[in-house]
């Protein structure tokens, strides 16, 4: 107990006589985690809306009038990436497009037989699917044309893979940066004490006793710095999730807007900033006292 009492002692002084870097320390680490947990939010997201957009792509498959509908129905259930379909026969196509043209519907009246034949609107769970079921579908004898939003499917598919390479080097970029400012700042802490600390060695103070102030204090920042940056997380999220709901309420329905999420992901954020620090602060302290104690 009384060892622990020591080394808090010296933690603490570690902290006052280098509160300037322990401040710039801290500020640094709170922003690149902030970026970190904003970054990450955003990924998310996008991932949401993209996988809200991908489950609404569908392709419209439309038969020759001597197919089988049964038949062909239970092939294309079959191919891969297919996550459900809807059968709508002549009748069922008409009335969708007499909906879909409200006050203009008249103008269907001079078409005369319904021209429309039975087809399928067919989901699939992604975009990276629909190029090779809508070749397959072209290739079956039963199908007469199919029609899909290529160009959206492609714009999607791209969409998708960039922001997941963004969010992958933001990521990166935030946690080399984090870890080197916290290594920096114990490695300078260490290296105004190196007299002192081979002292401490040579009078009996065990590597563990020596290390453990610089390594709290490291680790200490960093939480400091992660619960901040949770904090303006929570600030900047929520306001601007209530403003989008309002301008743009049909975007705010794929965010993630419960709190009970976001707060576990700030907690999480703040234990992984702890983290982040310990590990630094262990690497830089265990490397530095091993070489200012070696023997001469």
């Amino acid at each position: 107990m009384t060892t622990f009492k020591y080394v808090l002692r010296d933690m603490f002084r570690l902290l006052f006589n280098h509160w300037v870097l322990g401040l710039l320390t801290l500020i640094t680490a709170g922003v690149m985690l902030w970026i970190l947990g904003i970054t990450t939010l955003f990924s998310l997201n996008l991932e949401n809306l993209l996988s809200q957009l991908e489950s609404e792509l569908m392709v419209q498959a439309y038969l020759k009038p001597d197919a089988n509908v049964n038949d062909t129905s239970e092939k294309i259930q079959a191919l891969d990436g297919v996550s459900s379909m809807r059968i709508f026969s002549p009748s069922d196509s008409l009335n969708k497009l007499q909906q879909k043209l409200g006050s203009q519907a008249r103008v269907l009246d001079v078409l005369g037989e319904n021209p429309i034949p039975w087809n399928f609107e067919i989901h699939v769970n992604s975009a990276g699917y629909i190029d090779n079921l809508v070749n397959t579908l072209r290739e079956m004898p039963e199908i007469d044309d199919v029609v899909y939003a290529g160009l959206v499917v492609k714009r999607i598919a791209s969409l998708s893979m960039i922001s997941s390479r963004v969010a992958l080097i933001m990521f990166v970029l935030s946690v080399i940066i984090t870890a080197l400012v916290v290594y920096n700042t114990i490695h300078i802490s260490l290296y105004s004490r190196r007299e002192e600390i081979s002292i401490m060695y040579l009078v009996g103070a065990t590597k563990a006793y020596i290390a453990t102030p610089f390594v709290l204090e490291g680790t200490l920042l960093s939480l400091i710095g992660a619960m901040a940056a949770a904090a303006g997380i929570i600030m900047a999220y929520f306001p601007g999730i209530s403003l989008l709901e309002t301008s743009m309420p049909l975007l705010a329905k794929t965010l993630i807007t419960d709190h009970g999420t976001i707060l576990r992901f700030c907690i999480l954020l703040a234990g992984f900033g702890a983290t982040l620090g310990w590990v630094c602060s262990y690497i830089v302290v265990a490397r530095f006292i091993s070489l200012n104690t070696r023997p001469e």
